[in-house]
């Protein structure tokens, strides 16, 4: 499952795209709680593109944890919806 996320995440660094607790846990088949608390690990640049589906935001988060691109990117992937 880390090697999982840790895949998620290069890809989300290569392309500078946010996404979703929500499609993050959808993809490996978790809660979003579990992705934000457990699986992202320590507070890094590199996993502020997992977000909050409300606020665009990664959660807990301080502006300087952020990735420095991540206020210039709009761009989300989101859950889908069943």
């Amino acid at each position: 499952m880390m090697d999982q996320v840790e895949d998620i995440l290069r890809f989300l660094n290569e392309k500078r795209i946010r996404c979703t607790y929500g499609a993050v846990g959808q993809i490996i088949g978790v809660h979003p709680i579990l992705v934000n608390e457990t699986l992202l690990g320590s507070r890094q640049p590199e996993a502020s593109w997992v977000v909050n589906s409300k606020t665009r935001k990664p959660t807990g988060y301080t502006v300087s944890q952020y990735h420095p691109d991540l206020p210039r990117r709009r761009r989300i992937i989101g859950r889908e919806q069943s």
